[in-house]
């Protein structure tokens, strides 16, 4: 039997940013990319579906951490020559929008081969890319990248996900519309999301609201076991921050990020901070009415 091996890596150190959708990825990335030898966010997919499928039973372990390693690889020597890097203006991933845009700029007139993967070796790049609900696949990213893999599991207020997630009709556009992009799986004749393995009928029969409700909490407790299950020293390749931490202590959040990702702040980072808003109080009134709207549609076995 063939066994799928890759024993030399191009890239090592990567850092996961991740979370549930609308927990904040987006506003703590663009921070993250502002210091010393990080690379600026990417939103690469193939990430999350090598996982899940793993989970699943559908990849052998050695073959699914063969392809996360060939794949950051990749990805970091694309970087390194601005090939498939983010150009486009309104993207909060754009590399036009980085503080080292120039770096990119020049990227693009660098030789490739040899001479590259020597500056990638020399250099040791943070790579970071933005994960969805992979807290529970992480001891497959553990291992992939033993010692180095660092994860940033940014958790948020359920009221301010139910809302989100409401309000982008995440209750009926899973499996339905082809934008979503979050694995199905089949179910009789009918796809609902992964996220609903284990409760495929009652996801086709309740209410939009309440599937939103029951796939967060799903989930968070999902996640929550993963990261109990761990030992002491893979918990310390994992740092737990809070949205709402982040946007009221923002200065001390980002130099809890620094430490951990064992780089530095730059003068590019008080920047991109204020450049997001930050720090700031959350309205504890938008979030009450939040919450009365959510009780008033939800049913009782959900709320």
């Amino acid at each position: 039997m063939i066994e799928f091996y890759r024993p030399k890596n191009l890239l090592s150190n990567f850092v996961l940013v991740n979370g549930t959708a609308r927990c904040g990825k987006s506003l703590i990335s663009p921070i993250i990319a502002s210091f010393e030898n990080v690379e600026v966010e990417r939103m690469e997919g193939v990430f999350d579906y090598i996982s899940i499928s793993h989970y699943f039973g559908k990849i052998e372990k050695n073959c699914a951490i063969s392809l996360l390693r060939t794949v950051a690889d990749e990805f970091v020597y694309s970087s390194y020559l601005s090939r498939g890097s983010n150009f486009r203006w309104s993207d909060h991933s754009s590399v036009l929008k980085s503080p080292n845009r120039l770096k990119y700029l020049r990227r693009l007139f660098e030789k490739e081969g040899e001479e590259t993967v020597q500056r990638i070796l020399r250099e040791k790049p943070i790579f970071q890319n933005q994960g969805h609900d992979q807290m529970r696949f992480v001891g497959l990213l553990l291992d992939a990248w033993p010692g180095t893999f660092k994860m940033i599991e940014i958790t948020r207020d359920p009221v301010e996900l139910i809302d989100a997630w409401s309000r982008r009709d995440w209750g009926t556009r899973y499996c339905a519309d082809p934008m979503a992009l979050t694995p199905c799986i089949r179910f009789k004749e009918e796809a609902v999301p992964f996220y609903a393995h284990g409760w495929e009928q009652e996801y086709l029969d309740i209410s939009p609201i309440d599937r939103v409700i029951k796939m967060l909490h799903g989930l968070q407790t999902t996640n929550r076991a993963a990261y109990e299950t761990l030992n002491c020293s893979d918990k310390k390749q994992i740092l737990v921050l809070r949205f709402e931490d982040f946007v009221v202590n923002t200065y001390s959040c980002v130099d809890r990020l620094a430490d951990f990702l064992n780089t530095k702040k730059t003068k590019a980072t008080k920047a991109a901070i204020q450049k997001r808003g930050c720090p700031r109080q959350p309205s504890q009134n938008k979030r009450q009415k939040r919450l009365e709207i959510i009780k008033k549609e939800a049913s009782s076995p959900y709320l």
